[in-house]
């Protein structure tokens, strides 16, 4: 029967995993490695948290796989003075990861449930500033705009008009743009001067379709 690798072993095996997926980034690693995965899952996941897999959370939502995170994060290209929009919150891990690289983060999420189960995670100190709001984040969060990045963790069919307006100049939003039968992570950075465009595409990748409305139910 082989031996059960420590914790500490499990989290430099995922260390590895994500380097050898084309994660370098320092500071995102470094998120990683001081941000438990097992900490935002149900306790029936601790066996298999530090696995690159897509896990189920409560009201029918799904935590992505951490190299889809990473990847969706390398492409917001966050830094440390940078004030964050975040659209679907889940179960708080992207936020935590996310709030360890940036100034701020502000995190929208449509289901209740989630939203202050979130909020109880991601309530430590060493996380820095971070405001959990149950909310459709379909268009934005304007009451405290602008923002120097916005992540979608989902799939839209066209440009986000309505995000990008919501950006400081030289700001950018990344989210999942399907077109036809292909999805892949994409960026919309707003020019310096005037709302001109740079659009940049980083690989395919499938995530679920962003739905409008608001659950205060679940």
């Amino acid at each position: 029967m082989p031996k059960r690798m420590s914790e500490a072993e499990a989290i430099v095996s995922f260390q590895l995993k994500l380097r050898e997926r084309g994660i370098f980034d320092h500071a995102l690693l470094q998120a990683f490695e001081l941000t438990p995965r097992k900490d935002f899952l149900e306790e029936r996941f601790n066996d298999v948290a530090e696995t690159d897999i897509a896990l189920p959370l409560p009201c029918g939502q799904t935590q992505a796989a951490p190299t889809s995170i990473a990847r969706m994060i390398t492409a917001l290209d966050v830094g440390p003075g940078d004030r964050v929009l975040e659209i679907g919150t889940g179960s708080g891990y992207a936020t935590a990861l996310i709030a360890r690289m940036a100034l701020s983060v502000t995190t929208l999420e449509r289901y209740r449930a989630l939203a202050e189960a979130a909020k109880k995670r991601l309530a430590r100190p060493s996380l820095g500033t971070i405001a959990v709001w149950h909310a459709d984040g379909t268009h934005g969060y304007p009451e405290e705009a602008p923002y120097d990045r916005i992540i979608l963790h989902g799939s839209i069919e066209s440009e986000p008009a309505s995000l990008i307006d919501q950006l400081t100049p030289g700001g950018s939003v990344v989210a999942i743009l399907r077109v036809g039968q292909v999805s892949e992570i994409t960026r919309w950075r707003r020019a310096v001067t005037g709302r001109v465009l740079e659009i940049d595409h980083f690989g395919r990748l499938d995530l679920p379709k962003i739905i409008p409305g608001l659950s205060e139910s679940l």
